[in-house]
This record gives C-alpha cells, sequence and structure tokens, in this order.
C-alpha cells in the first residue's frame, strides 16, 4: 500500500530534544530523511472497537457548532508527554451535545506514532465508560507528514462500517483529526506554530463518504467546536495513587473558575456517587470564555473514590453540574 501525499515537500526532522525513541520509530524517521514523502505505517487490526450510540442526544443540532461561535474558542496541540503511550480521542455525550475527549493510552508500536494512534482509535474501547467510540477496526492503516503540517492517512474502508447520524459522522471524522494531529505533535513531529491539517484517503482514493455523510479527500483542521468544555486530563479512569491524587485537565473558563467534588465509593465498580468527602473550586488559567489549564491535589485516605469537575451555573437556576466530566479512581 502507498500514499500519494497532495503537498509533497520535505519532510520535518524531529528536533533532537526529545526523549529517546523506539528502535522502530527512529528507523522510521530515517526514511523519512532519504526521501519526499513515504509510507510509514501499514499494519492489519483485528479488535474490535467499542459500540456506542449512533445518533446526537434528543433535541440536539446534527450539525456541528458554527466555528464562529463555539464553547471553545482554542484547542492547543498537545506537547510532548510519552514515546510509550499514544493520544487517542473519544466521544462523549455532554447535555445535548457530543464533544471530543482524550485518553494516553498503551498501543501496538506499528512502526510510527500517527499509524500507531490512528490504529489503535479504530479498536480501542475508552476506558471510560462516559465515552464512547463509533470506529470500527481498520483493516489496515496508512500514514504520512510532510513539512510537520500535512498528515495524509490511508484508512481500509471497513473502519466505516457503523451506521451513524450525520452529526456522529461529522464528530467521528473530527475523532480522526484530533487522533492524528496529537499524535505528531505528541511525538515532536510539528509544534503549535506550525498548523496541521489532515487529508484523509480510503483505500488509496479521495472523495469517500465516511458512514455515508462526510465527504473525504480535502485538507481538513480541528474544528474547536467540539472540544470538550470541561476535560480531566488525570488522573485516568481507573488509575492508582498513593495517599492523594493529583487532578489536571483543561476547560473553558466562566468566572475564572471550575467547580470539583471527590466522593468515597464503596468500591471501583460502585455505579453510585457514595460519600461527599471534598469539594470546591480550581481556577483556570485563561482569560474569561477561553480555554486554560487546571490544577489541583488532595490528600485521601486509601479507598475508592469518584471526581467531578464541572461548571456551576452561577444564575442559580438548577444546581446541576454543567458539562462535568468525571473520573473513577483508587488512593492506596
Amino acid at each position: 500500500m502507498s500514499i500519494t501525499d497532495p503537498s509533497p515537500g520535505r519532510p520535518t526532522r524531529p528536533g533532537s530534544g526529545r526523549p529517546r525513541q523506539p528502535r522502530a520509530f527512529t528507523a522510521w524517521l530515517a526514511l523519512l530523511t532519504a526521501g519526499s514523502v513515504a509510507l510509514i505505517g501499514c499494519s492489519p487490526l483485528h479488535e474490535q472497537g467499542a459500540a456506542g450510540p449512533t445518533s446526537m442526544p434528543p433535541g440536539s443540532s446534527t450539525q456541528i457548532p458554527a466555528e464562529h461561535d463555539p464553547l471553545v474558542s482554542s484547542g492547543p496541540l498537545e506537547t510532548v508527554r510519552s514515546s510509550s503511550l499514544s493520544p487517542i480521542y473519544f466521544l462523549g455525550a455532554n447535555g445535548k451535545n457530543v464533544f471530543l475527549y482524550r485518553e494516553f493510552r498503551q498501543a501496538e508500536d506499528l512502526g510510527d506514532p500517527i499509524t500507531t494512534a490512528v490504529s489503535a482509535m479504530t479498536r480501542l474501547k475508552p476506558r471510560d465508560p462516559d465515552y464512547f467510540n463509533p470506529w470500527n477496526p481498520a483493516g489496515k492503516v496508512g500514514a504520512s507528514i510532510t513539512n510537520g503540517s500535512i498528515i495524509t492517512l490511508d484508512i481500509s474502508s471497513d473502519a466505516f462500517k457503523a451506521d451513524v447520524d450525520q452529526g456522529i459522522a461529522e464528530r467521528a471524522v473530527q475523532q480522526l483529526v484530533y487522533t492524528a494531529t496529537a499524535a505528531a505533535a505528541n511525538a515532536g513531529l510539528t509544534s503549535a506554530q506550525n498548523p496541521l491539517r489532515v487529508v484523509v484517503l480510503v483505500d488509496g482514493h479521495t472523495g469517500y463518504q465516511a458512514f455515508g455523510h462526510v465527504q473525504l479527500g480535502a485538507p481538513m483542521s480541528r474544528n474547536y467546536a467540539l472540544v470538550a468544555p470541561v476535560w480531566v486530563v488525570d488522573p485516568q479512569e481507573g488509575a492508582t495513587s498513593e495517599g492523594q491524587v493529583r487532578v489536571l485537565g483543561r476547560g473553558v473558563a466562566f468566572e475564572s473558575q471550575l467547580s470539583w467534588q471527590i466522593y468515597r465509593l464503596k468500591g471501583p465498580k460502585d455505579s453510585g456517587d457514595g460519600e461527599l468527602v471534598r469539594s470546591g473550586t480550581v481556577s483556570v488559567s485563561a482569560p474569561m470564555g477561553q480555554t486554560g489549564e487546571f490544577e489541583f491535589t488532595q490528600p485521601l485516605d486509601p479507598g475508592s473514590y469518584r471526581l467531578y469537575v464541572y461548571h456551576e451555573d452561577m444564575s442559580g437556576r438548577t444546581r446541576d453540574r454543567q458539562n462535568a466530566d468525571s473520573k473513577v479512581f483508587t488512593i492506596r
């Protein structure tokens, strides 16, 4: 299998300051420096992806929100974090919309970070039960990158078997765009100053209708409107730590802060909220209405817990958590 990039040019050489990469990845970089653009990954996959909703929530619009007025106004690329874990995006229902959420996952090394992440995206089930994955396992996935700015993916058509509506189809395609660009950024193959676009081929051809709704082939960028308005990065679902929990995440700054709650559970499989043991607020490092980071630490006794981070309705019309993301974790 081969990929023809519509914008051939000199591939970007990774910086020398990143952590040492696996041997397969080093070999792939050598291939890139030898020519213009070459195929950098192609692998058969067998595991099944996760089932999930096939349509948008009742009362929602099936269309992606207008890019000129999104809830989230920016979606910065990932920074170099891990050479052993792949950034994988999934979908998650939030009220009357469906947003993109990310997990860092162990994935089979297929020779380059983009192919590895995209392949894993089509077949992995999200750890967080609030997320879902509309993709089917792709029999083959290939990827290439040009000048650190154009990623070309070639995916087999079996990945698009799910019967979903237009809203989920559009979000699934953005799930692919976010995963590919996150993998490139996480591996240090591009920079925040060099906006990435993704071209998707199916079985080597342009013009395929993804899930019967979205035509592929033209360069696509991240749609910031689909980033989750509150998103817990750490702890990941099912994580274990010693004596305390360190919470990291991103969120839209409303009133410049987010609210949080920690409930003690009877066990890690407890589906209820349990007993409230901690609560508070945390500042978001961004101006009002923009996306920023948040972080806080809480000491906790050994046990299982559920964390919520959310927007509080400052008008007082409801006490329900707004745009909440939750994680179950264990303290030893």
